[in-house]
């Protein structure tokens, strides 16, 4: 088991709303970052129409070292400042853990702030070098999201 932990934040030219309304859209990630979010199936939506849990494929890589992980997410979205995905184990004592947390804040009427924290428990071979991974993906994310937003 490797621990990957990665933090990155930027401020982004888009309303807080609109920016909140792309992060919890989990299911049009692979629209805007498709590097990495390879595909996102909604199994449940909540009442008032985002994503709940979601089945993802997501994409790592390090080098010549590549890897998917298929991942049940529940996603929690806390509005407007929130929303954390959340690996759902498969079963009892399964070890493997993976959070993304994004944050928001209201910079003005027009400016976001957004963060992204990930952190990550995943069987990844130990010859594998992760200590650079969690905030390069985390990187990876936030300027994923930023670009979709002021594109």
């Amino acid at each position: 088991m490797k621990e990957l932990r990665g933090t990155a934040g930027a401020s982004v030219d888009a309303p807080l709303e609109r920016a909140q309304a792309l992060l919890e859209a989990v299911d049009g990630y692979p629209t805007w970052y498709p590097e990495v979010v390879k595909q996102v199936e909604v199994l449940e939506r909540g009442a008032d129409g985002p994503p709940q849990r979601v089945q993802a494929k997501l994409h790592f890589a390090q080098g010549p070292i590549a890897r998917d992980f298929r991942l049940l997410l529940a996603v929690a979205v806390e509005r407007p400042e929130l929303v954390r995905l959340t690996r759902i184990p498969h079963e009892p004592g399964d070890p493997e853990r993976f959070e993304v947390t994004w944050r928001l804040a209201r910079q003005t009427q027009t400016q976001t702030r957004i963060d992204l924290e990930l952190r990550a428990d995943l069987d990844v071979p130990r010859f594998v070098p992760v200590a650079s991974i969690g905030d390069s993906l985390a990187r990876g994310f936030v300027a994923a999201a930023v670009r979709q937003l002021t594109g």
